[in-house]
């Protein structure tokens, strides 16, 4: 059920009040990030900040949680909210913070630990606070969270992309220590022709498999991302 507004009168039917909703002021306050992503070298920066940005017109209250993802790419992959500072490799400030209209304001992430042998991989919510609104007519307040991937990466990092075909199918391993992002997937005809594109990307995490169906029964290309570069591979 729908509450009406000034310029909504009161309906029963779902049709009237979907009606109404589209006539209810919208409170919104938007948030956008500089990047999504971050890296960690071990022996790189401890230090990367995200830049947040209102775009809206009233303040923007935010709040963090770290999760730490086990198994990640798999079946099995978990991911748990860690509530104890001390017991994690990564640090975010500030826990909370208030973004006014047209400001922008720091993130910080710190790499606390020691590498290991294997990527790290965590996740940062970076979620508004919903307060009360205040409205004389029906309001409906829209807000968007976005979580942040962290990689932190080993000493000696390797990714190790190893592929199988069978016909029209092909199947990606990653058996290295680092994680192998295949994406601008193509494939092109023997003969000539157009080539096809596939709307497909997959970030290969170590010990990950990813099998899928060719639409021709020819060579196929990707671009493959480890860490900053990125390479034009050729999987026949």
């Amino acid at each position: 059920m729908f509450a009406a507004g000034r310029t909504c009168t009161f309906a029963v039917t779902f049709v009237a009040a979907f009606a109404c909703l589209l006539c209810a002021h919208t409170a919104q306050a938007d948030m956008s990030l500089d990047r999504s992503i971050l890296t960690f070298d071990a022996d790189g920066s401890p230090r990367q900040d995200v830049e947040i940005t209102n775009t809206g017109s009233e303040n923007l209250y935010l709040e963090t949680e770290i999760l730490r993802v086990s198994e990640p790419g798999t079946d099995a992959e978990t991911r748990e909210r860690v509530l104890d500072p001390d017991a994690i490799d990564l640090l975010v400030t500030p826990a909370r913070l208030i973004v006014p209209p047209g400001a922008r304001r720091l993130l910080r992430i710190v790499n606390l630990g020691e590498p290991a042998d294997v990527d790290r991989i965590y996740r940062i919510n970076v979620r508004p606070v919903v307060g009360e609104l205040e409205a004389d007519t029906t309001a409906v307040k829209v807000v968007i969270a976005y979580q942040l991937l962290v990689i932190l990466r080993p000493p000696d990092p390797q990714p190790n992309l190893v592929w199988e075909r069978n016909g029209r199918q092909i199947t990606f391993t990653n058996e290295g220590n680092s994680n192998v992002l295949l994406f601008n997937g193509a494939q092109c005809p023997p003969d000539g022709g157009d080539c096809i594109e596939l709307n497909r990307a997959q970030r290969l995490y170590a010990g990950n498999s990813w099998t899928f169906d060719l639409p021709l029964d020819a060579a196929v290309e990707f671009t493959t991302g480890i860490g900053q570069r990125n390479v034009r591979q050729r999987f026949n």
